[in-house]
């Protein structure tokens, strides 16, 4: 006959039991049982506590959790920072870029893209007015831009600047383009 190790715990101030080690390691590792819980087995002089047969593996699971938890909070809110203060800067470069519209939009846009391409070989750099400062004349595929901003110079310098972009609308490949390029 095979010797089994019978364990009892008294929880909340009952006792229950026999357990065998596995069904007490698992009842504790799934937080069936308290941690403060006690345990007995034949042969021992006074009850001990389970986390001692059983390991502290819950406390250090429990703690890994929480840094992980944390280390993810963190993580979402540099990343919500990151987000509200950089988003707008990247989504007007991506438009400036990218707008391919034959619309009075989709012109300045890329109208603005033009100018920053210039501006950048300068070695400057330049902060736009709002949209509803420009005038944008479309005309069929040719479009006039006029674009109010600032230009800063690479010691920070800036001064009001007024930028006309004329350009052309290429519908085969549905992009607009400066004359002659």
């Amino acid at each position: 006959m095979a010797f089994t190790e019978e364990y009892f715990i008294k929880v909340l101030g009952e006792q229950k039991g026999p357990y065998t080690f596995p069904q007490l390691k698992q009842l504790y590792e799934k937080n069936l049982i308290p941690e403060d819980t006690l345990y007995w087995q034949d042969g021992m002089e006074e009850w001990l506590g389970v986390s001692d047969l059983c390991g502290a593996k819950r406390r250090n699971r429990l703690r890994r959790l929480k840094q992980l938890r944390v280390t993810g909070i963190v993580l979402l809110a540099t990343v919500a920072l990151l987000l509200g203060y950089c988003g707008p800067v990247l989504k007007e470069g991506w438009r400036e870029m990218n707008d391919r519209d034959l619309t009075q939009q989709g012109a300045y846009w890329r109208a603005r893209g033009f100018v920053r391409e210039d501006v950048k070989e300068q070695d400057a750099s330049v902060a736009f007015d709002q949209y509803s400062a420009a005038v944008v004349t479309l005309t069929g595929t040719e479009v006039t831009v006029i674009l109010p901003g600032t230009l800063f110079a690479k010691d920070g310098a800036g001064s009001k600047m007024t930028w006309k972009v004329e350009m052309q609308y290429d519908g085969e490949k549905r992009e607009w383009r400066l004359p002659g390029r």
